[in-house]
């Protein structure tokens, strides 16, 4: 099968995952996202079904979700 890649980070973007959620999660709530029940919210929440491997599909392991707080 082949890869089906994006190619690699975008050049303006240092974390590629995060990006992509934000950008939804500006989209999600539509007009009126104020007014909705909890429970609406949750329900568009959970169209997406798989949030690690739809938007860190190729660019996890440079990541950072993934990196360790240093103290």
């Amino acid at each position: 099968m082949p890869c089906t890649g994006c190619g690699g980070p975008t050049p303006n973007s240092l974390d590629q995952g995060a990006k992509m959620i934000s950008g939804l999660a500006s989209i999600l709530g539509l007009e009126g996202e104020e007014k909705m029940s909890d429970e609406d919210v949750q329900k568009l929440i959970d169209q997406v079904v798989d949030v690690t491997g739809t938007f860190y599909k190729y660019t996890l392991p440079t990541a950072l979700v993934n990196r360790k707080v240093i103290k």
